[in-house]
């Protein structure tokens, strides 16, 4: 993993994405806040396009209790390029004795049909994890990677990928607080 940014108290790595020119990019921070505060802003579909740098909505279309949800989303992309959207599987894991959270993200392109006028995205995974830390601090690690679908030159869809990591947990705290 090589850093690419280190500022506010944010800090994004890289490596490649093996069999893919793409790069795979983990985003971390610490967050004065409950867990329960955290899992509360994440499950929150309906505000994803509050916080999440260039989302343009997601809903969820199914669940299976507490342990998974399908989530269908939208990438607001800039002109010229078409919006992108996504289908995801969440699964939601909470380890008993550390009470570390995992919620790994599952690429489901197939789950529901195409929409005209957007890309649907054809590769993209990856994980949020919440470590409870001492004195009311999680840390909050956001780990993806993907291939944008249609042409996006490399280094553009490369550096999208980074700036969303970034810009995604710089809104965070804000956006969790709302959950207070």
């Amino acid at each position: 993993w090589e850093t690419s940014y280190d500022s506010e108290g944010i800090r994004i790595t890289e490596r490649p994405y093996p069999g893919s020119p793409l790069r795979e990019f983990r985003g971390e921070r610490r967050l004065t806040a409950h867990l329960g505060e955290i899992m509360a802003l994440l499950r929150d579909a309906d505000y994803n396009a509050s916080w999440v740098y260039r989302s343009g909505g997601a809903r969820i279309v199914a669940s299976a209790g507490l342990e998974q949800a399908w989530v269908y989303g939208i990438v607001d992309a800039p002109w010229p390029m078409d919006d992108r959207d996504t289908v995801v599987r969440f699964d939601y894991h909470q380890d008993p004795d550390t009470f570390v959270i995992t919620i790994d993200i599952t690429n489901m392109p197939d789950y529901l049909p195409e929409q005209p006028g957007r890309v649907r995205v054809p590769d993209f995974g990856g994980f949020w994890r919440l470590v409870p830390l001492p004195r009311g601090e999680v840390a909050v690690t956001y780990q993806v990677r993907g291939a944008p679908g249609c042409f996006v030159p490399i280094w553009l869809a490369n550096q999208a990928a980074r700036l969303s990591v970034r810009r995604t947990l710089q809104n965070m705290p804000a956006a969790v607080a709302r959950y207070r």
